[in-house]
């Protein structure tokens, strides 16, 4: 038997009811390969599926001979498998590396996010229209609840549930209902042919039908469940919450062995988050990125320093027109965040709630896009994902902003700013300091983002090792034209005074 890498290998167990503990350690993966540390036994659980059959789910990290044991059902044998070269296009599950993402396999993956949260818990025929949607979109990643999400705009009942109730109307977590976690994993493969990450929410607050409410010991019974059935697909991310504050049923120490058990029982190590309401939730070995909501986008370098994680700006607020204050992006408003976010090191979120009668707004159901953001959204992933080099922010500098460091004489100035500012209270020095020009850097380019400024000419500071070419870009109209070549040092441009402009500098 062969199987590519990166894909799933599913087993059935037989119809037999299994004991908890069997049920967590229902089989044995080894792989025969070198190095040494590669040939670790990896443990599976079984999940319940249709009919009462338990099944175990692998997916192969290493190219070569595979060996495993069953250790639980009716088949008690066991068996190998070749894994061979995965498919085109095929990476494996995404990872933190510094301050950015790679996949497993070391090719580098910018995110580029979206947010349906409950396109899942939609008719077929408007699921099937999301998905080609995405099709023709810029989006790599999609924040979607597993839960049903009850808000304005997104107030119908689904189709089906995760799970099935008892006699008293409560929910069963170890009854779970095949044909709603049939269709998710139909989703998250379809997502996975488009090349999209589901980062998938596995709480929130947004509820009125009970799942907010779950017991701690239901919420881990479920999240177990949720390991065993869907860790072995490539393309996951788990998020703990949407808004995990307002999530009132649950403690900080129940997030925490959310966390502390999806580290210790994923197999793969999918990345794991916590999204906020108003505060970053503190820093923990589980976290492997910050997920944040957030439109003080400056601060992204300081919890950069914090943290020591990559950033992602996972909601900034959404383009449309209703009536919320957090609905009603201009789509230049949303394109700015973008740019806004990538050049403060961080990865951004879309999402749109352009108001309708039908109330199928993409932001919560899905469907298809009206905005005007998406296809600059794509302009800056292409422009982004083209770029030569490791790059990063430019860091910040402590000191006066309008002094001229080539000027000797104004070193007691800037002595005397640094004086200044560390009389002020902490909060406001990292207010200021976070206010760096927006620009990201390698040694092959300088990409500075304009934002809201409309100068009419910019300084802007070259290596003088060698020389440089510039164009300058138009965010909006999705323009780069050339402006210069073979420049270096201190250079004066002209620009056309208006907002939405950047420039990019490449090396000759």
């Amino acid at each position: 038997m062969e199987i590519r890498k990166y894909e799933m290998l599913e087993i059935s167990l037989g119809h037999a009811e299994l004991e908890k503990a069997t049920e967590e350690n229902a089989a044995v993966f080894q792989f025969c390969g070198t190095p040494e540390e590669e040939k670790k036994q990896i443990k599976v659980p079984a999940f319940r599926c249709s009919g009462g059959e338990y099944r175990v789910r692998f997916m192969p990290m290493h190219e070569g001979l595979w060996k495993y044991r069953i250790l639980a059902g009716t088949q008690n044998s066991g068996g190998e498998f070749l894994c061979t070269a995965p498919a085109e296009n095929m990476h494996g599950p995404v990872r933190t590396k510094g301050e950015g993402f790679v996949y497993d396999d070391g090719v580098r993956f910018l995110p580029f996010g979206t947010t349906c949260y409950a396109w899942i818990h939609q008719p077929e025929e408007l699921r099937g229209e999301t998905l080609h949607t995405l099709e023709n979109a810029p989006f790599n990643k999609i924040r979607m609840c597993i839960f049903p999400k009850s808000m304005p705009y997104n107030n119908n009942d689904p189709e089906v549930y995760p799970f099935r109730k008892k006699e008293d109307g409560s929910w069963n977590v170890n009854d779970s209902d095949p044909v709603f976690w049939d269709m998710l994993d139909a989703q998250i493969i379809n997502l996975k042919k488009l090349g999209i990450e589901a980062d998938l929410i596995l709480f929130h607050p947004y509820d009125r039908w009970g799942f907010a409410q779950l017991t701690q010991e239901e919420s881990c019974t479920y999240l177990r469940y949720c390991i065993a059935r869907l860790s072995a697909h490539s393309n996951i991310w788990w998020s703990l919450a949407n808004e995990y504050e307002m999530v009132h049923a649950k403690t900080l120490e129940d997030w925490d062995e959310y966390g502390e058990i999806l580290l210790a029982e994923d197999p793969y190590r999918h990345l794991i988050s916590i999204h906020n309401f108003l505060q970053l939730y503190p820093k923990k070995r589980w976290m492997t990125h910050c997920s944040v909501q957030s439109g003080d986008i400056n601060r992204i370098l300081l919890w950069k320093e914090q943290y020591g994680l990559p950033v992602m700006i996972d909601e900034c607020g959404y383009e449309g027109d209703i009536e919320y204050e957090w609905g009603n992006l201009t789509g230049f408003e949303m394109v700015h965040r973008f740019w806004q976010t990538m050049c403060r090191g961080g990865f951004c979120t879309h999402g749109e709630t352009f108001h309708r009668e039908d109330e199928v707004l993409w932001w919560a159901k899905g469907g298809k896009l009206y905005g005007e953001s998406a296809p600059r959204i794509a302009f800056l992933r292409e422009l982004l994902e083209s770029l030569p080099g490791e790059w990063k922010p430019i860091r910040r500098r402590i000191g006066n902003p309008n002094a001229d460091l080539s000027d000797p004489a104004e070193a007691e100035s800037e002595k005397k700013f640094k004086e200044m500012m560390e009389k002020f209270p902490q909060d406001i020095q990292d207010s200021f300091y976070a206010q760096t020009p927006l620009q990201i850097e390698s040694d092959q380019f300088r990409l500075l983002y304009l934002g809201h400024a409309c100068p009419s000419r910019i300084h802007m500071q070259l290596p003088d090792d060698g020389s440089w070419k510039i164009e300058l870009i138009d965010v909006w109209n999705m323009t780069r034209n050339f402006l210069i070549e073979g420049v270096r040092g201190n250079i004066c441009l002209g620009l056309p005074a208006k907002e939405g402009m950047a420039l990019l500098a490449v090396k000759e």
